[in-house]
């Protein structure tokens, strides 16, 4: 039986599906729904399961009655509306307006998103050149130096910070002739390291020890101030100080020696510095490939007209509101809710701070699967092992016992349904973000074979697979 389907096509890629379902088949489902209706309770005057519909009507209300079936039918019906006028969603629907008389359904379709790319065969950039700065290389040098500082004796006079090793003692003269002094300290042996901003007690105690050598001895008379907390408030007492040590927290030299501290790998200084300044050169290149490649696909993006329903936005969201989640298990808290809850934030203000940097995203992953589709990309066999053997280590061949099995399962998974659409998602995104860059900047391009078949489940697919850049969580 067919149904009066008709289809309003709205602005942001979503075609209105309004249903009318033809009256004989919902007096069926009235019906239906009184029969059970009765069957569940009993109706004065009646036996149970016995009253007319029109007795039913009165007592329960059509309303009521259309509560029983208009949810199930109307999933019936649309699954007939989209069959019928071979409508294709690009994901679930979502139902708009319900009209009983008569009853209509009205529910909003995501289309497929249209995606039209500009010339980007004569986009062109200029990519940057790596320049690493030397003082980089001698401040990563220095930050050695910190690390494996430790305290060493010094031949010169005390300074603020160094950690000095003395004998005092100091005492308040008794009041009156005869009388008893009062030791406030007899110390031997014992370590003390000035500090400006949290000197000790009594005030000029840490200066006073400023400049002194080992072997030294000096005298000299502090107070404690009248309003101050210490028993000895208002009193002064004469203090004898011999510095036996003088240690400073300082680093090793910049030599052979250093070198050999930071790893074993290096016998000599220069070695540790051609080591940092590679490492400095293969992050900094890192760096600026993954910001051409950014402004590449922003500049195409730019250029293409791109429609897509609200969804597309929505499911990226959902996307790195499901990463996010997983780091936050990783650092031990057990749920996005209870990360919400500790900062005091909401679910909704939260995917509405996510939404620019998601619409970002999305939009790149739209061009790249329109790229791959256009450009007939594929996804070899070949391919697909290299990118296994990649993310588990050579597929367990090489080794031999449990791990070399787990490997192997793994491997064979991969292969095959879920994980292989997964593994050709990414090798097609990468060859779309290589393609894009190869003609960004400016290097020949081979024509793109006409017969080429590309995986049609992998190339949907594609637009989820660009790697993200890493969302932290709002504090």
């Amino acid at each position: 039986m067919s149904l009066t389907v008709t289809t309003e096509p709205r602005d942001d890629r979503q075609l209105a599906v309004i249903i009318q379902v033809d009256q004989e088949r919902v007096e069926r489902e009235l019906r239906k729904a009184a029969s059970k209706v009765a069957s569940q309770y009993r109706i004065p005057g009646f036996r149970q399961g016995k009253a007319p519909y029109n007795i039913i009507v009165q007592q329960f209300g059509l309303a009521n009655l259309y509560q029983e079936f208009v949810e199930d039918l109307g999933q019936e019906v649309f699954q007939q509306a989209i069959e019928q006028e071979h409508i294709e969603p690009y994901a679930q629907s979502s139902l708009e307006d319900i009209k009983l008389d008569p009853l209509t359904y009205t529910l909003l379709v995501p289309l497929d998103p249209e995606v039209n790319l500009g010339d980007y065969h004569s986009l062109r950039l200029d990519e940057p050149k790596a320049e690493l700065d030397e003082a980089e290389v001698e401040k990563q040098l220095e930050q050695y130096r910190e690390q494996y500082a430790s305290w060493q004796r010094v031949d010169r006079s005390s300074q603020w910070g160094d950690m000095l090793t003395i004998d005092v003692r100091s005492v308040i003269a008794p009041v009156e002739e005869g009388g008893k002094e009062i030791v406030v300290l007899d110390e031997g042996d014992w370590e003390v390291t000035p500090d400006q901003e949290n000197p000790m007690e009594p005030p000029g105690f840490d200066e006073a020890l400023i400049g002194l050598g080992k072997g030294e001895t000096k005298e000299f008379v502090l107070g404690w101030p009248a309003e101050g907390q210490s028993i000895y408030a208002g009193k002064e007492a004469t203090f004898t100080v011999t510095v036996k040590d003088v240690q400073a927290y300082e680093g090793p030299e910049l030599n052979d020696d250093l070198a050999k501290l930071v790893g074993p790998d290096f016998e000599t200084l220069e070695d540790l510095r051609t080591s940092i300044r590679s490492s400095m050169e293969a992050s900094q290149k890192n760096r600026l490939e993954n910001d051409y490649i950014t402004s590449v696909l922003d500049a195409v993006v730019e250029m293409s007209t791109l429609n897509y329903p609200p969804v597309v936005i929505e499911d990226q969201i959902n996307s790195m509101l499901q990463d996010t989640e997983q780091r936050l298990r990783q650092i031990g808290i057990d749920s996005f809710e209870t990360f919400l809850r500790q900062t005091n934030q909401n679910m909704d203000d939260y995917r509405e701070r996510l939404r620019p940097e998601a619409t970002k995203i999305a939009r790149r992953n739209l061009v790249l699967s329109e790229i791959v589709k256009t450009e007939n990309l594929t996804a070899t066999d070949e391919d697909i092992e290299e990118q296994i053997k990649a993310m588990i280590g050579g597929g367990g061949e090489e080794e031999d016992g449990e791990m070399a099995e787990s490997a192997k399962a793994l491997a064979d998974m991969l292969r095959q349904g879920a994980g292989r659409t997964m593994i050709v998602s990414q090798i097609l995104t990468r060859k779309a973000i290589d393609k894009l860059a190869s003609i960004a900047r400016g290097e020949p391009q081979d024509e793109a074979p006409a017969d080429a078949e590309v995986d049609a489940e992998a190339a949907a697919s594609s637009d989820e697979a660009p790697a993200q850049a890493e969302e932290q969580p709002a504090e």
